[in-house]
């Protein structure tokens, strides 16, 4: 239900509410949503503030608008895969056929963060590599990663060239560490940070996607843990050979 006390725009509360319904399957691609009034009704909230929702929902494709009908439920569009699997974002964008680059904003060895080495299984005063870049579709930034990795499980990697090599590659085919499962949680954020706002090219009242999650070799030796923020959108420009 929508939460007053957060510092989340009502509006985006609300979209994510609908898209929940449609995700989970309460609202089946064909059906029509409740109209503005009900839902006004429902979450206590003003006709503004549901008119932007669905604007929102129409502009990313959730929903379409059927004059002197309503508002019906398409089918929901597809998420960017590499936040749910673990090919990675560059090879993803690359079996796409996307023009994607990177932009390394660090890379270092360091101390163990108290809630990196309990998410990696490690002491605190063990060592990890911190790789943290800028990720671009078509020179647009799009997401921030910040990724954590036992240094023990790959000396000297901070020698890489992350800008034009894949990190996930580099683990599987210079480390033998073959990735294997993982489990990735999502939440919407406000950004926290003015290097978010500039980095990200968003207003600080923007929405973003905060995903965080660990990778796993099959054993269940964890590998990698990472904290993504990331633009809630953005526009790919996709040719015939890469539609698929």
């Amino acid at each position: 239900m929508i939460n007053r006390n957060i510092p989340i725009p009502l509006y985006y509360q609300l979209i994510q509410e609908i898209k929940g319904e449609i995700e989970s399957g309460v609202l089946q691609p064909g059906d029509a949503i409740p109209t503005e009034m009900a839902l006004m009704e429902r979450y206590e909230i003003s006709r503004a503030t549901v008119r932007q929702a669905i604007q929102q929902l129409v502009n990313e494709g959730y929903l379409r608008r059927v004059k002197a009908k309503g508002t019906f439920v398409n089918s929901p569009p597809e998420k960017p895969k590499f936040i749910g699997s673990l090919k990675g974002f560059a090879r993803e964008m690359q079996e796409k056929g996307v023009a994607c680059s990177t932009r390394v904003l660090e890379k270092r060895i360091i101390p163990a963060p108290v809630k990196v080495a309990e998410k990696l299984g490690i002491a605190s005063e063990n060592q990890v590599f911190n790789l943290k870049r800028l990720r671009f579709i078509q020179d647009e930034p799009v997401l921030i990663s910040n990724s954590y990795i036992p240094a023990q499980l790959c000396r000297f990697i901070e020698n890489e060239d992350f800008e034009n090599k894949s990190l996930y590659d580099i683990l599987e085919n210079k480390y033998n560490l073959i990735l294997h499962h993982g489990k990735r949680d999502f939440e919407p954020v406000m950004p926290s940070s003015k290097e978010e706002v500039e980095l990200l090219g968003v207003s600080p009242r923007t929405p973003i996607l905060y995903v965080e999650g660990v990778v796993n070799t099959e054993d269940g030796t964890p590998v990698e843990y990472v904290k993504i923020k990331m633009r809630g959108k953005f526009t790919v420009d996709l040719l015939q050979s890469s539609i698929k």
